[in-house]
């Protein structure tokens, strides 16, 4: 199996994200099978002085710092450029604010292996209380994660939007639909565009359930306005008329909606 280039941007919150982080990513990942790309994107609250010391302990790890502060798309495109230099047949992004589990990458990548048209994987996490009535927290996750993941009958799900708090890709889709959209800076909405691009471009996209990681939300993005989030989703909204009408209709009963559509529209 051919080694994964991990990509992962980091902007302080050091002792809340990047050193649990680094710490259950080497502990639970096999070496042999990736290496990590670190941008660091200014950081000032010791997380440079943390990860060049961690550079010097692993051969597999490489840390970019960047003068200010690049946000996660154009972050991102640094260490995508670098990983497309090399040979690697799956590239991933990930977010500093995740805690892993044993097995997580070799149960993500068995996948792919499932269907020869996914072009994007992601392995669960906690994202859905109400199908696992146990609150999964950071100090818990280790405990119950294979009781979570026990509850799904299949081993992955056809997906509109794999979470890309955690998100493997096929080196080949990135090849062809290119880098992220910095238009996005400094976040939101790029990781919708990421994956209706790649739709567009004739892959499908999955969650594994056989894999799973614990994630932090929000810890490193609760600090970008609403007027940001807002101007982000405009920008998606006019270059994606279908991704409008799919977000739109995302609180509301979707399949419902698109038997509605087709029925008027026969009418």
């Amino acid at each position: 199996m051919k080694k994964v280039c991990i990509i992962t941007p980091a902007y302080n919150k050091f002792e809340k994200a990047t050193k649990p982080f680094i710490e259950t990513l080497y502990k639970y990942t096999d070496e042999s099978l990736f290496d990590l790309i670190i941008i660091d994107n200014a950081s000032s609250d010791g997380t440079v002085s943390y990860l060049k010391e961690i550079e010097k302990q692993h051969k597999n790890f490489k840390l970019i710092c960047n003068s200010e502060n690049l946000g996660y798309s154009k972050g991102n495109n640094i260490g995508i450029k670098m990983a497309l230099e090399g040979d690697y047949e799956f590239i991933g992004l990930l977010n500093n604010d995740i805690l892993f589990t044993p097995k997580w990458l070799e149960n993500t990548l068995k996948i792919f292996e499932k269907d020869e048209q996914l072009g994007m994987v992601a392995p669960r996490d906690a994202g859905r209380p109400k199908f696992f009535k146990k609150k999964i927290t950071a100090e818990n996750y280790l405990e119950n994660y294979k009781e979570y993941l026990s509850k799904f009958k299949e081993p992955f799900k056809y997906m509109l939007e794999p979470l890309f708090s955690c998100v493997i890709i096929k080196r080949e889709v990135i090849e062809k639909i290119g880098l992220m959209d910095e238009n996005y800076t400094p976040a939101f909405w790029e990781d919708q565009d990421y994956c209706l691009r790649a739709l567009y471009a004739g892959y499908s996209l999955a969650t594994s359930n056989l894999a799973f990681i614990f994630h932090n939300h929000s810890t490193t993005s609760s600090a970008i306005s609403k007027e940001i989030f807002e101007k982000n989703r405009q920008y998606f909204y006019k270059k994606h008329p279908l991704g409008k009408w799919i977000w739109e209709h995302k609180r509301s009963n979707i399949i419902r909606d698109l038997k509605n559509y087709i029925k008027e529209g026969l009418e």
